[in-house]
């Protein structure tokens, strides 16, 4: 039965995924006041329009219908879950910007893996884009020499399970799907990840499980560090959490 479900979810990734929003994606606000908003947002939910029309559903547009402002600093992967940050002024949105490119924002993420790393770490690869055969371009590991840009992921074991375990990620940089490149690299590939995992991994859980649980930053009025977290939804062997 559990390999028919795999087969059924990796046909799935295959045929029907189409890189739009999914069915049942959903967010929640954590905090909202005159200059931002913050969000956890559900795994399946663009944070931003895609170029296809289908593509149009997304956070930024279903909280842009009533805050004509927003702004976005960063974003999340689609199927990436948890907190973030939007501004709602130009001038919130050119502080947050600034205070992400100079790394002033310290953002926590946990994630469920393949196998248990022997001990905690940090992964320094560079990422850049690499042409595939098709003619598109892909992120993955890529030498500075070559282009690829400095990028470096501290990791920690929180519970090890043997065949999976359920580890800590801060970025310290903040490359284009830095973190599961960087854990696929090591040979511990998130669970649910259909790009850069093995087969097995993918298959081993119904989602990606990357889930960014805590974001600190200086409110962008006030300077006053403030931080936000938010559960994670699903424990180190990718099961939904009680």
């Amino acid at each position: 039965r559990r390999a028919l479900a795999s087969a059924r979810r990796a046909l799935a990734t295959r045929v029907d995924d189409d890189g739009a929003t999914l069915p049942g994606a959903a967010f929640s606000i954590l905090h909202e006041d005159d200059e931002i908003v913050v969000v956890d947002k559900g795994a399946g939910l663009l944070f931003v329009p895609g170029r296809q029309p289908h593509k149009a559903d997304c956070l930024v547009a279903r909280l842009a219908s009533t805050r004509p402002e927003l702004g976005v600093a960063h974003r999340l992967d689609r199927d990436t879950s948890g907190v973030c940050v939007l501004a709602k002024t130009k001038a919130a949105l050119r502080t947050l910007s600034k205070a992400f490119q100079a790394r002033e924002v310290r953002k926590t993420y946990v994630g469920a893996v393949s196998g248990t790393p022997a001990a905690d770490g940090a992964v320094d690869a560079a990422i850049g884009k690499v042409p595939t055969p098709e003619g598109f371009n892909r992120v993955a590991l890529l030498d500075e020499a070559s282009g690829g840009r400095p990028s470096v992921t501290r990791y920690e074991v929180l519970d090890a399970r043997g065949d999976s375990a359920l580890i800590r990620l801060t970025p310290l940089t903040g490359r284009a799907h830095q973190l599961r490149i960087h854990m696929a690299s090591i040979e511990h590939p998130l669970l649910g990840d259909a790009l850069h995992g093995t087969a097995e991994a993918r298959d081993a859980a119904d989602r990606l499980c990357l889930h960014a649980c805590a974001l600190e930053f200086a409110h962008p009025a006030t300077g006053e560090r403030v931080s936000f977290e938010s559960a994670t939804p699903f424990d180190a062997r990718g099961r939904a959490a009680p």
